[in-house]
């Protein structure tokens, strides 16, 4: 029998003791009559091992790919956000009014615009302060996220967690990177990169509101899936879940867009014949983060394009949901008067020079 070369063997070989984790492997990945949703507490614990990788890689793999064969159980979800939120990242607590939690998805965007630069600046400038965050390379996409496309635009996307809450407080407006406020987080992504399939981790990233915001709009999907994270939102005050362009909260012109509140009865459904939209219109993605750059630059100058109009349309759905805006054309007219005044551009420019103080 041939022996095992060094480099198969350490994927099979480690000094991890497995018996803590088997446990919760067992618990989501036996068959359909055994299998079972874990505690909350059960859900720290998982996580908790996951994140010190003091389980396998190995086990870590079983566990996330059964999970998410099984569906994550609203405990499971509410476990893993709130011990990544009390124990791994750091937190910032910007002194702002009516803070936005803008949670688009970290693996980015592969086919659609990012367009979510665009938007929070344009929030920003009428009266709803945003705060962004992600990481680069995250699976399974890989895509174009806000940070590259901030780069481009000349603002800084490296800054430590203080630095971003004076930027905050300053200019209405940052960005949070998981290298710099959630580097045991980060450090998973070569884990990640090796399932080829979405996970929980995929979903909890997008709950961390690392800057405490009260409101909070993040982006998801599938509409059973959506179902389930009503209830575990972070915002402190005030959440809203988007079934936007590729899982994340940009509303496309003449989509039926489906906007999720904590309580269903408040949900409200775009209907895009009511707003003048005939057509579905798409904005594609450009190849690379300096064409979504140029795509919001031309949108905070004012351009008349199809980005225009989805920036618009979601930032105007925004404003209506947390009242500055009567009701959703109100909040259109508001962002288009933001963009045509040419205050959108002088706010973007205020962000990049504070970007880089």
């Amino acid at each position: 029998m041939l022996a095992a070369t060094p480099e198969v063997r350490s994927l099979y070989e480690s000094d991890r003791d497995p018996a803590p984790f088997i446990p919760f492997v067992q618990a989501v990945g036996r068959g359909e009559k055994l299998k079972r949703d874990l505690t909350y507490e059960e859900s720290v614990e998982a996580l908790r091992q996951i994140v010190e990788q003091t389980c396998s890689p190995a086990q870590a793999g079983a566990f996330l790919i059964a999970q998410r064969v099984k569906g994550e159980a609203v405990d499971e979800i509410r476990g893993f956000t709130a011990y990544l939120r009390a124990e791994t990242i750091t937190q910032i607590h910007p002194r702002v009014e009516g803070l936005l939690d803008l949670a688009v998805p970290y693996d980015g965007k592969a086919r659609s615009a990012q367009l979510a630069p665009a938007i929070a600046i344009i929030l920003a400038e009428a009266g709803l302060p945003v705060v962004l965050h992600g990481d680069e390379g995250v699976p399974t996409k890989e895509g174009i996220g806000p940070g590259p496309v901030m780069r481009e635009m000349g603002i800084a996307d490296d800054l430590e967690p203080d630095a971003v809450q004076l930027m905050i407080e300053a200019v209405g407006f940052g960005y949070l990177s998981a290298a710099r406020f959630a580097p045991q987080w980060h450090a998973l992504l070569p884990l990640r990169r090796q399932f080829g399939l979405r996970t929980v981790l995929n979903s909890v990233e997008k709950l961390l509101n690392p800057a405490n915001a009260p409101y909070q709009v993040s982006g998801f999907f599938h509409g059973n899936y959506i179902e389930r994270l009503r209830a575990v939102q972070t915002g402190s005050e005030c959440s809203f879940i988007v079934q936007g362009e590729e899982g994340s909260v940009e509303m496309a012109v003449g989509r039926k867009s489906h906007v999720f509140a904590e309580d269903a009865a408040d949900d409200l459904i775009l209907d895009p014949h009511a707003l003048g939209h005939k057509e579905r219109v798409r904005v594609p993605g450009p190849a690379d983060a300096a064409g979504h750059a140029a795509l919001n630059a031309a949108v905070l100058s004012a351009a008349d394009c199809d980005a225009s109009d989805q920036v618009c349309l979601t930032t105007g759905v925004i404003l209506h949901l947390f009242d500055l805006a009567r009701n959703v054309p109100d909040g259109i007219a508001r962002a288009k008067s933001v963009l045509n005044s040419g205050a959108a551009q002088t706010r973007l420019e205020r962000v990049a020079a504070a970007s880089r103080a």
